[in-house]
This record gives structure tokens, C-alpha cells and sequence, in this order.
């Protein structure tokens, strides 16, 4: 059989580790309270998230030049510009290459003999 003393200590251990676990869930609440306000409520520059929501959806359609799709339309048209202008220097290469002139071998240049010198 368990003494007094062991009962008592066997309480005390009960109630400390129930106390220790209750602080845990409400703290573990209390986090997820807080990471849900500062997501919803006021950020610290005092926006709330309808304004940061506006600025995104700022950034998401055309509006002359300031978005973020105003610069990838701008990035794109660039590429596509760049793509003809390869193509065609690439077709203008490929027929100087096809020329006759240009596709032979330069003959080898002929060397001078020295005269001799009978003086």
C-alpha cells in the first residue's frame, strides 16, 4: 500500500503536470489567436488587409504601365522582337553562306622567291 506521503506527492506531481499541460494548450491557443489577427487585423503599418488585398490586386490587371502584368506584356512583346530579328539574321547568314563566292576556299596566296644576287 501507498503511504500518506506518497499520495500526497503522487497528488502534488498530478496537479503540477495538469497545470503545466493546461498552460500549454492555452498558450498553443493563444499563438494561433495572434498569427490569425496580425494575417486579418492591422499589420504594423496600420494596413489592414484590404488594403494590402487592394495593392495586390493593383499589380494584377493592366494600368498603364505601373503593374505587374504591364511589365511582363512589356517582356514579352521584347522577346517576341528579338526572335524576329535572329530569325532573320539568321536567314540572311544562311544565304550569303550559299552564295558561290562564299563557299569556296580562298586560294592560298603564292609566295615571292627571293632573286638571286650575283653581283
Amino acid at each position: 500500500m501507498l503511504t500518506q506521503l506518497e499520495m500526497q506527492l503522487a497528488a502534488i506531481v498530478g496537479i503540477v503536470g495538469g497545470s503545466i499541460f493546461l498552460f500549454g494548450i492555452v498558450y498553443k491557443i493563444y499563438k494561433a489567436a495572434h498569427r490569425l489577427e496580425s494575417a486579418i487585423g492591422v499589420d504594423e503599418k496600420g494596413r489592414t488587409m484590404s488594403d494590402r488585398m487592394e495593392r495586390v490586386e493593383y499589380q494584377l490587371w493592366e494600368n498603364g504601365g505601373e503593374s505587374m502584368k504591364d511589365k511582363v506584356n512589356d517582356a514579352a512583346l521584347l522577346a517576341k522582337e528579338t526572335s524576329v530579328e535572329v530569325k532573320f539574321i539568321k536567314e540572311v547568314l544562311l544565304q550569303l553562306l550559299a552564295l558561290p563566292e562564299m563557299s569556296q576556299a580562298p586560294a592560298p596566296a603564292k609566295t615571292r622567291k627571293r632573286k638571286s644576287s650575283a653581283a
